[in-house]
């Protein structure tokens, strides 16, 4: 058991399916059609060449995961390693970015979806009966809420593979002809939108202190989950291309879901749409619920949110009360009536603004703590120690100026604007309070240890 409570009980097939489930979630769903209509016939070699600068921009995360394992990484080390108040504004944003926006989001989403099977369901019921069926896997511990993902998980792969099977049998090499057709600009802008379709695997840090030998298995579970993932887009990426001519595939609303009702079967297509659409929003769900709370249990530990919120149920070693409280979030987002679109800027400026301090936290590690990063069994070395982070950083400082352009009403930003001064706000307060307790929250990297 760890430091913190929780139980180690991750190995590497779940950590694995976590990072896989997390990654592929409705984001494939969406750009494709989105990025079909910017790239043409290049869309495959966007999917390709997407992935690289995620990949880059992880390999920190899978050094400080490998080198000082624990739980709640996306806080505890920026805020041992750069400054509490900036890891604690970053976690602050993404969680009311997440919790009311993106967990929304995947199960309005998934609603809908299901809806094309089942045309009288409710979206709204549908989405709040989701939410709570998560809470209640996550209530009874990790490793049944890993397990389930793994299974999920295994489905969905399966459902993205028959797609492509299904679409290589009508595949016509012609319709690859010209490629390039869209030209250079086009497809470079295909690639920025379609990163966001990698980005999710760096979740698994959070469960540092909930899994066996994090040292070797987080890195490990990196190196095997990206190109798995790459492989399943650039294959369906391959088949949506190939199935038919760029003038019909951008007549259609959601290629994905038009291509596979003219490829597959009727029982083929209720499984893609199933076990593909449906279940790569559930396992994002999911996961976001697996470690959801760990950085909040970080900040618990430090006594910046109340004690109170951060208990562990021992029978089942979880985090019910900040369960509950994600849960909570999450149904107000869903009855809130926001557009799908605003939740996703707020959600997608979330995920950003967490990884920035991380990036941070990574080029100062091998000066701050020299024995962990000699003795870790992953390291950025040289020239990569350096250009990794900074990959990473251009990254959020880029997609996150494109997002907020594109939210474009002054009231959308100004609300985005609003979580983070409230983060920063309640810090001060809380850091000035906590000084008359004789906690100075600026001694918090002097005292780490990194023992878990």
């Amino acid at each position: 058991m760890s430091s913190t409570g929780l139980k180690r009980v991750l190995g590497l097939p779940e950590v694995t399916f976590i990072a896989i489930g997390t990654t592929i979630g409705g984001g494939i769903f969406v750009f494709t059609g989105i990025v079909l209509k910017i790239t043409g016939k290049a869309l495959p070699i966007a999917y390709a060449l997407a992935v690289i600068p995620v990949f880059i921009s992880m390999l920190p995360l899978a050094m400080l995961g490998s080198a000082i394992p624990t739980a709640g990484g996306n806080y505890k080390y920026p805020s041992r390693m750069v400054s509490p108040g900036l890891a604690f504004v970053g976690v602050w944003v993404y969680a009311l970015a997440s919790f009311f926006g993106q967990i929304p989001l995947y199960a309005i989403g998934c609603a809908q979806y299901a809806q094309a099977i089942f045309p009288g369901i409710s979206v709204t019921g549908f989405a709040l009966i989701l939410v709570t069926l998560f809470l209640v896997i996550n209530l009874f511990g990790v490793k049944l809420a890993a397990q389930i993902q793994g299974l999920l998980v295994l489905i969905l792969i399966s459902a993205l593979l028959y797609y492509s099977c299904a679409g290589f049998e009508k595949l016509d090499i012609e319709h690859f002809s010209n490629i390039m057709e869209n030209g250079i600009a086009n497809l470079l802008l295909g690639v920025a939108l379609l990163t966001f379709t990698y980005f999710g695997a760096n979740a698994i840090i959070e469960l540092g202190g909930e899994i066996i030998n994090p040292g070797k298995v987080i890195p490990r579970a990196f190196l095997i989950a990206f190109p798995v993932i790459a492989v399943l887009y650039i294959l369906l990426a391959i088949t949506t291309v190939g199935a038919c001519s760029l003038g019909e595939l951008q007549t259609y609303a959601e290629p994905l879901i038009d291509i596979s009702k003219i490829i597959c079967s009727k029982k083929g297509f209720t499984f893609f749409i199933i076990g593909g659409a449906i279940l790569a929003l559930t396992t994002t769900l999911n996961a976001l619920f697996l470690f959801g709370t760990k950085s909040l249990l970080m900040i618990v530990n430090d006594r910046i949110l109340p004690e109170s919120i951060g208990k562990i149920n021992r029978r089942f070693g979880t985090p019910h009360i900040l369960l509950l409280c994600i849960w909570c979030f999450s149904v107000i987002g869903i009855i809130s009536g926001f557009s799908l679109q605003t939740l996703a800027s707020y959600a997608a400026l979330g995920g950003l603004i967490i990884f920035f301090p991380v990036m941070l936290a990574s080029l100062r590690f091998p000066s701050l703590y020299p024995e962990h990063y000699k003795k870790s069994s992953f390291k950025l070395k040289g020239f990569w120690r350096w250009f990794c982070p900074c990959i990473g950083i251009v990254m959020v400082f880029f997609f996150g100026i494109v997002i907020i352009v594109d939210l474009k009403s002054p009231l959308k930003i100004g609300c985005f604007i609003l979580f983070v001064i409230s983060g920063i706000i309640f810090y001060t307060l809380r850091k000035r309070y906590l000084k008359t307790q004789g906690i100075d929250l600026n001694e918090l990297g002097e005292k780490e240890t990194w023992n878990e």
